[in-house]
């Protein structure tokens, strides 16, 4: 079994410059170190080999206007989001 190492030790041997003991707190309440650190008294232990995981934030596309057209042929390709190629397919 691996040795458990304090938050701080494990800060200090995989990043420069070392967080703050409130960073790293709350990185292992979020689940941000793998595999998750064990709160033991009032101090976290991490594993030797444990990885910050940081988490993705879905991409935000802005929604696109539609504008409508006089020319019923252009209207339809708009609402059907296909290209002249594509419906000849």
């Amino acid at each position: 079994m691996q040795k458990l190492i304090t938050l701080k030790e494990w800060d200090e041997r995989h990043f420069n410059p070392a967080h703050s003991t409130r960073t790293l707190r709350t990185w292992a309440k979020d689940g941000k170190i793998q595999p998750k650190p064990q709160l033991i008294g009032r101090e976290y232990r991490v594993m030797e080999d444990a990885v910050y995981v940081p988490t993705l934030r879905p991409l935000r596309i802005p929604p696109i206007t539609v504008i409508e057209s006089q020319d019923s042929v252009v209207n339809e390709i708009i609402l059907s989001g296909q290209t002249k190629n594509q419906r000849q397919a």
